[in-house]
């Protein structure tokens, strides 16, 4: 805020007052031997408009200031008004009492949109519990069948797969609420997620290295599963059948603990590279195929930062892809 452009934007006033300076300055004309009284009030008035103006000027940029530093100590903006006082000025107060409306309005509006994002995440939830059931019931008929059709049974796997995606999205804002961190086995949360797939990966005749998985660190167990999961379920979607080949291991750093999980697939471009935790990003290869969705290495990357955990991906086209989760050590320690 510049004096000068102050003065420029008030120029009724400058207009007002040297019309009123021009009509003493001709009064006083007809008064004889007034020159040096005219000089006098042509000073005076003149000083004490630009003195006046210039209070004003001083005044309006304090208030501004204290607004703006208060604007930066604050992370939620919104709160402006609970910290910013009424003031002396009338204007000062319709100021505080417009920022006041804005606010309690802007928190209606964002109550309402939390409500019904909570209630369509409630539904998203109570859907998903519920379509389990049936899903459950056409695998335990398949599986009372003598000739399964493999073909139906893997369209039934994947459907599961979609709605447990389904279900850790609608969560995925929520993970502080729904998670429990303590002492894991990669081991184990590997196993599972391999025996989950064993029909598929059996069929495809993949050749599966598991190594290096003796190492235990700190995290949610049903979040990692469905982490790894993901990684897994791409490996399998972009692996060719009878020469799929999927290598998971863990290594331990001095910082940190990492997971690799390493396929011979179709890899990524490298200019898709660094695109392919956006969400709905599929690239060249997810467009071959109706299989691929764009969700799930968005998930697990926003699920990692939930966590303080990692994740990375390096790819070489026509050669494979590994995916690293990355532990940190200084996480582990604070949560022993």
């Amino acid at each position: 805020m510049k004096y000068g452009k102050y003065i420029r934007e008030h120029k009724v006033w400058m207009l007002i007052f040297f019309c009123l300076l021009c009509s003493v300055e001709i009064f006083l004309l007809t008064i004889e031997g007034s020159s040096w009284l005219m000089m006098y009030v042509a000073v005076a008035l003149v000083l004490g408009f630009f003195l006046g103006t210039y209070v004003d000027y001083y005044r309006w940029k304090g208030y501004f200031q204290k607004v703006n530093g208060l604007l930066e100590d604050l992370d939620k903006k919104y709160l402006l008004c609970e910290l910013l006082k009424k003031g002396q000025y009338q204007e000062e107060k319709m100021i505080h009492d417009i920022l006041y409306e804005m606010e309690v309005s802007m928190n209606e509006r964002v109550s309402d949109c939390m409500r019904n994002m909570q209630e369509y995440k409630d539904y998203v939830e109570t859907w998903v519990h519920e379509i389990k059931l049936p899903i459950a019931s056409a695998k335990m008929i398949l599986a009372n069948h003598m000739e399964t059709d493999y073909g139906i049974e893997n369209e039934i796997n994947r459907m599961e797969g979609y709605v447990e995606q389904a279900l850790f999205y609608a969560r995925s804002n929520d993970v502080e609420k729904d998670y429990l961190v303590n002492k894991v086995s990669l081991q184990q949360v590997v196993q599972e997620v391999i025996i989950r797939n064993k029909k598929i990966l059996r069929n495809m005749h993949a050749k599966i290295h598991i190594h290096d998985m003796d190492v235990e660190i700190n995290s949610d167990s049903k979040w990692l599963a469905f982490m790894v999961g993901q990684v897994v379920d791409n490996s399998i979607k972009y692996g060719k059948k009878d020469e799929l080949i999927l290598e998971i291991y863990s290594e331990k750093k001095e910082h940190a603990v990492l997971l690799h999980i390493k396929d011979n697939g179709e890899g990524i471009k490298s200019t898709e590279i660094s695109k392919v935790f956006q969400k709905g990003f599929t690239g060249s290869n997810g467009r071959k195929t109706a299989k691929s969705t764009g969700i799930g290495l968005y998930l697990c990357r926003k699920l990692c930062k939930r966590l303080e955990h990692n994740i990375t991906i390096d790819s070489i086209e026509g050669e494979g892809t590994r995916v690293t989760f990355i532990f940190p050590m200084c996480y582990m320690m604070t949560m022993e």
